[in-house]
């Protein structure tokens, strides 16, 4: 079975490579936001990344209809009295 990454690496990835576009358009006094935030992001997507990669694969499903166990019982219903 192939291994995909998830949807965090790819976002914090598009978040980097956004935020590396808007370098040029920045004040120079404040162009090391863009880069600290793409270093930031660019961090997040290799960690999560190597997350995804190192998982030994996909959970097993749980059958259906199957309820794990919980330490709280369910809320009364509405207008019931507590």
């Amino acid at each position: 079975m192939a291994r995909t990454l998830g949807r965090r690496p790819i976002f914090f990835a598009v978040t980097s490579v956004i935020c590396l576009l808007l370098v040029p358009a920045m004040p120079s006094e404040f162009r090391w936001v863009a880069w600290f935030s793409a270093a930031l992001g660019a961090f997040w997507a290799i960690a999560m990344s190597l997350e995804d990669l190192s998982m030994p694969g996909q959970p097993k499903a749980s059958p259906p209809g199957s309820v794990p166990p919980t330490p709280f019982e369910p809320p009364p219903p509405p207008g019931a009295a507590r």
